[in-house]
C-alpha cells in the first residue's frame, strides 16, 4: 500500500496481478484515522463565545431591574419574549439591573465581553446631548467602570446591536472608586439630554449577555460533531470511490475499450485513494500552524433573521486571521496537487490494468475524473 506513494509503477504492476480488497479497506481505515487527527486539530483552532445568562432570562422580567417603573415589552423585542423597558417625560431615562451574582471579567480569564441591544426614542428623535453611558459596577453601586456609548447607539427608534470589551484596554473604561474587574456585580445604562431637551423618553435593552471564550472541543457539542463528522467522511469515503470507479468504468467504454470487470476495477482504484491519506497528515500540519479563529456568539449561533450577518461576520473573521496566511494558502495548493496525484495514479493503474497506451490511460482517467468533480459538486457531496 505505501508503495502507491513512493513507488506507484511498481506498486501498481503486482496490484493489477492479484487485485484484493483487503488493501483498500486498510487505506479507509488509516484514511479515517488521519481523518480524525485533522479533524481535532482544525476544531482546537476553533473557540466559541458562550453567553451568561443562557436564554436571555434578564430581559425577559422586571424582577431584578430598577426603578420601579421598569416594565417589559411583549411587542418591540429582538429575542426572546420581551424586552426591558423605561419610559419618562424628563431629562434622561436610565435603569439598572443588580442581584446577578459576581463575573469575573479580568483580562486574564473569566467574561470576555457584553452584549446587548439598545434602542431609545426621543419624542422629538433628538440625539442625547449629555451622555450616553455604560456603568459596570463591582460590589456597590459607588464604585464602577463606565463607558461612553455615545458614538456606539443609533438613530432614535432603531436597535442597536452592540458589545463591548471587558477587563482590556481596548475599550476606553473610566475607572471610578477603584472597582475591579475580577468582581462585576451589576450594571445600569443611562440616556441623558440637556434640560432644553427634556420630552417623553424611552429606553428599552433586550439580548443582553457576558460573553466568555470557551475552547470548540470543551463543549458538550463537540463530541456529537466529531462522530457525525466521521460517519459523513466514511459514507463520502465510499461513495467517492464507487463513483469514480463506475466513471472511469464508463469512460474506458464509451472510447469503444474493453473495460473487464467492474469489481477489478473497484479494487484497483481504490488503492489511489491512499493519496488522501497524505493530504489530510500534511493539511493537519499546516492547519495547526494557523492562529486560532475566535467566533462570537451572534456568528455561530445567530437570532432567526440575522443568519446574513452571521455569515458574512463568520467570514471577515477568516479573512482577518487565516485567508492572508502562507499555510492557508498551501492548504489550497496541496487541494489541488492530490486532484493531479490521484489522476496521475489512476492514470498508472488502468495502464497497467487494461495494458493501455499511456497517452490512453492518461485521457480517460483525467476525463473520468473532471467528471467526478463535476458530478460530486453538483449533488454537493
Amino acid at each position: 500500500m505505501l508503495g502507491v506513494i513512493y513507488s506507484p509503477v511498481k506498486a501498481f504492476k503486482e496490484i493489477v496481478k492479484k487485485p484484493s480488497i483487503k488493501g483498500p479497506l486498510l487505506i479507509f481505515l488509516l484514511f479515517l484515522l488521519a481523518t480524525a487527527g485533522a479533524q481535532y486539530v482544525s476544531a482546537s483552532k476553533i473557540v466559541v463565545e458562550t453567553g451568561t445568562p443562557e436564554g436571555d432570562d434578564w430581559t425577559e422580567s422586571t424582577s431584578l431591574w430598577t426603578p420601579e417603573g421598569v416594565s417589559i415589552d411583549d411587542a418591540d423585542k429582538v429575542v426572546g419574549n420581551y424586552s426591558v423597558t423605561s419610559s419618562v417625560t424628563n431629562d434622561s431615562v436610565w435603569m439598572r439591573i443588580t442581584g446577578i451574582g459576581s463575573f469575573n471579567c479580568s483580562a486574564e480569564k473569566g467574561y470576555k465581553a457584553l452584549s446587548f441591544r439598545i434602542k431609545w426614542i426621543h419624542q422629538n428623535e433628538t440625539f442625547p446631548s449629555s451622555n450616553a453611558t455604560l456603568r459596570l459596577f463591582s460590589g456597590d453601586e459607588s464604585r464602577y467602570f463606565a463607558l461612553d456609548l455615545m458614538n456606539l447607539i443609533n438613530v432614535s427608534d432603531t436597535w442597536a446591536n452592540l458589545t463591548v470589551n471587558l477587563g482590556s484596554s481596548d475599550q476606553d473604561w473610566l475607572s471610578v472608586n477603584s472597582p475591579d474587574w475580577v468582581n462585576i456585580t451589576g450594571l445600569e445604562f443611562e440616556l441623558a439630554w440637556l434640560a432644553s431637551d427634556a420630552a417623553n423618553l424611552t429606553m428599552k435593552i433586550d439580548d443582553l449577555y457576558f460573553g466568555k471564550h470557551v475552547p470548540y472541543i470543551a463543549r458538550d457539542a463537540f463530541t456529537g460533531w466529531f462522530v457525525g463528522s466521521l460517519a459523513n467522511t466514511a459514507f463520502s469515503f465510499f461513495l467517492g470511490w464507487s463513483l469514480y470507479s463506475v466513471l472511469l468504468l464508463l469512460t474506458i467504454k464509451l472510447s469503444r475499450s474493453e473495460a473487464g470487470p467492474w469489481s477489478v476495477l473497484f479494487i484497483v482504484i481504490g488503492y489511489t485513494f491512499s493519496i488522501r491519506i497524505v493530504h489530510l497528515l500534511v493539511d493537519a500540519f499546516l492547519v495547526s500552524m494557523l492562529p486560532q479563529l475566535v467566533f462570537p456568539l451572534k456568528a455561530w449561533n445567530p437570532i432567526p433573521g440575522e443568519e446574513g450577518l452571521a455569515s458574512k461576520l463568520i467570514d471577515d473573521i477568516y479573512q482577518a486571521s487565516w485567508y492572508p496566511s502562507l499555510a492557508y494558502n498551501l492548504s489550497l495548493f496541496l487541494m489541488f496537487a492530490v486532484h493531479a496525484w490521484i489522476i496521475a495514479l489512476s492514470t498508472i493503474a488502468i495502464h497497467f490494468l487494461r495494458e493501455f497506451t499511456w497517452k490512453k490511460a492518461a485521457f480517460i482517467s483525467i476525463t473520468a475524473y473532471f467528471i467526478y468533480i463535476f458530478v460530486r459538486g453538483f449533488l454537493g457531496i
